[in-house]
């Protein structure tokens, strides 16, 4: 499989996890509607048993509630999903939040020569993918061999590497690391990471959502037994679906994030036409090199990074590096 055809397989996979996501919407919103109409018929149910008491909720409102409640936590969601993609949307930003440093060129007279080298492979890998020069950081902190790029759209898309990528690395594998991130640019994997990663922060709207239900089950006013089980109950299970939900998002998100890393792969093979540098430096990963990044922002940002190790692998954001070599090598998955 060549890399183009590498390119066209990812986009498929990846269409179908944003679809499954926006299914994953639609049953936590429905969930609730489900569990404020479950609530609400126990509740007519206990107002009919006492003595002289009919129902004060017509059947019409029940399911308006219902509507509204779906409606208000799907909402909700995607409310605090915008939050979320508004506050990394910039790369700049998210690059200084785990301590980069920026690097400009121009009128610095102190770079290192391999920050000038650093400076002079993004100019070049720009000029391949036909993309703006991106901001340029590096993170002086950082041991371990690693690289990133951030932002939603090349205007403000950021490419960051670590002082440990620039002290280990060959020009070459160099020049693939930078390809990798000018992929994810060129191929808009910046925004939909941002975006999946904004929905699952969004799901945990619902666990305020089930909070504001057990104060409302437990406070006063509440003298029926069986409506206030009822309300505690349903706070407990719409804490639940906000726990699948999250769950089964960052299994989702992990997935979309790995099909990303193959696609990037396959661009900075597009943008250099030379698989052995990038080939070279998952090799170097392989053999025992550290890629830990130690800054306390970094787990928020595992997904953008090149290289993650360890973690489960249904949450795993990157594809195991066996697995990436034989794909540069142009070798079929097992």
């Amino acid at each position: 499989m060549d890399f183009r055809e590498q390119q066209d397989l990812a986009r498929r996979q990846t269409r179908i996890l944003v679809g499954l996501y926006v299914l994953l919407l639609i049953v936590a919103a429905a969930a609730v509607g489900g569990l404020v109409w479950l609530a609400l018929t126990l509740g007519e149910q206990a107002q009919a048993n006492q003595p002289g008491a009919v129902s004060s909720l017509p059947t019409d409102a029940t399911w308006q509630a219902v509507a509204w409640a779906a409606g208000l936590t799907g909402g909700g969601i995607l409310l605090v999903t915008l939050f979320r993609w508004f506050t990394r949307s910039d790369g700049a930003k998210v690059a200084q939040s785990l301590g980069g440093r920026e690097l400009t060129g121009a009128g610095e007279t102190n770079l290192s020569p391999a920050e000038r080298q650093y400076l002079n492979v993004v100019d070049e890998m720009a000029i391949a993918a036909a993309l703006p020069r991106p901001r340029v950081f590096v993170l002086d902190r950082e041991a371990g061999i690693n690289a990133f790029a951030a932002g939603t759209k090349p205007e403000n898309a950021a490419v960051a590497v670590t002082q440990g990528a620039l002290d280990n690395l060959s020009r070459d594998e160099l020049a693939g690391v930078v390809a990798h991130e000018f992929g994810h640019i060129a191929n808009s994997d910046i925004k939909l990471s941002v975006r999946v990663a904004a929905m699952v922060f969004g799901f945990t709207f619902l666990f305020f959502v089930a909070r504001w239900w057990f104060h409302v089950g437990v406070g006063p006013g509440r003298r029926d037994a069986r409506l206030r089980i009822a309300m505690l109950v349903g706070a407990a299970a719409i804490a639940l679906v906000g726990l699948l939900t999250v769950f089964f998002g960052r299994i989702l998100q992990a997935a979309v994030s790995r099909q990303r890393e193959f696609l990037a792969d396959a661009s900075a093979v597009q943008f250099t036409r030379y698989p052995d540098g990038l080939k070279s430096a998952f090799e170097k990963l392989k053999g025992g090199a550290s890629s830990r990044v130690e800054s306390d922002a970094a787990a928020e940002m595992n997904h953008a990074f090149l290289f993650r190790a360890g973690g489960a692998r249904l949450f795993d954001t990157h594809p195991p590096l066996d697995e990436r070599i034989r794909r540069l090598e142009g070798q079929p998955s097992p």
